[in-house]
């Protein structure tokens, strides 16, 4: 699957070239049309952060490449966190070398297991120990194929109780940092507070009471990437300067839609479809915006529903900040 690794920066330049005048007419209309201008600009650039709270957000140091193979990946035996912690400590997504002795490939596999319990993950035809994809969907089908024997599995892997201490808190950091519930992933990784709830509010550019807001609003820095909050077909890429600016909305089954506005850039394609947890675009200000947040907003058969009420705060709310409350 070939997902993004970084986001482009796009630099917009605003030229407003000298405009000679005469007649106090001229020099009011002129007056007039600068306003104009400055107001569009405030509201449709990648503008501040001020007056946006933005949590804290601890590190959540998950490739983004591999975070939709884990929970794809994941079964009724191990969960998709516990497959991430155990490649974070053995070898660190692949970017260090196995410290226990008897492994081959990159991510670690000890041999005997890996002759026992390889699977074709990608369904290429050919199981490759150094394919991401066959080794984690491997690593899943060792835990599934030994279902009553979890944990034991688990000191298998990590006979040293150091490393076995680490996994164990390695999976519980990543189970609070990425939210999932009824099976909808909260599409931004350690941000949960909210700016702006859905219904009816105050206008925050214009003012103008009893406008309809069609989502929640969670501010994060600019650049933060934008999860696929479930598996899709991208259905609208729309860059725009006005409105919810750069925008992508993903079709999901059950004539569900969810969308994301205000992305400072695009990872997707028309027509192109994404699994849970792929990055589909990074937290910006785009359109009609006050400072850097995310848009989030869904639809079932055409109908605009509140997120938090259609998925995530059906038992109780989205987690706080430190993500304590996640989803039991």
């Amino acid at each position: 699957m070939d997902v993004k690794a970084e986001w482009k920066k796009r630099l917009i330049l605003w030229v407003i070239g000298g405009i000679g005048f005469s007649g106090l007419g001229l020099i009011a209309l002129f007056s007039l049309l600068l306003v104009v201008m400055l107001g569009m600009f405030a509201s449709s650039s990648d503008s501040s952060m001020d007056r946006i709270p933005v949590p804290q957000q601890k590190t959540f140091d998950i490739p983004a490449a591999l975070l939709p193979l884990y929970i794809r990946a994941e079964n009724e035996t191990v969960s998709w966190n516990r497959l991430a912690a155990i490649q974070r400590v053995s070898t660190n997504f692949g970017l260090e070398k196995p410290k226990q002795s008897g492994t081959i490939g990159v991510f670690g596999f000890p041999r005997s297991l890996w002759e026992t319990y390889q699977i074709d993950g990608d369904q290429d035809g050919k199981i490759d120990l150094d394919n991401p994809v066959d080794v984690i969907y491997s690593l899943a089908n060792l835990f599934k194929q030994r279902q009553n024997e979890a944990e034991s599995t688990l000191a298998l892997l990590f006979p040293d109780p150091a490393d076995l201490s680490r996994v164990y808190v390695k999976e519980q950091e990543y189970a609070l940092s990425l939210v999932i519930r009824h099976h909808w992933l909260w599409p931004l990784v350690g941000y949960y507070s909210l700016s702006s709830t859905y219904g009816f509010r105050t206008d925050p550019i214009t003012g103008q009471p009893g406008a309809f807001h069609d989502g929640i609003d969670i501010p994060a820095p600019r650049g933060t990437p934008v999860l696929a909050a479930r598996d899709g077909i991208v259905v609208q890429v729309e860059r725009s300067t006005s409105g919810y600016g750069n925008l992508v909305r993903l079709q999901h089954t059950g004539g569900v839609e969810s969308f994301y506005g205000h992305l400072t850039d695009i990872g997707v394609t028309m027509g192109q479809t994404v699994h849970q947890g792929e990055v589909i675009g990074w937290v910006g200000s785009t359109g009609k915006s006050t400072g850097p947040h995310l848009h989030f907003g869904m639809a079932q058969n055409g109908q605009s529903v509140d997120p938090q009420t259609f998925v995530f705060n059906q038992k109780g709310g989205v987690p706080d900040g430190d993500g304590a409350s996640a989803i039991p």
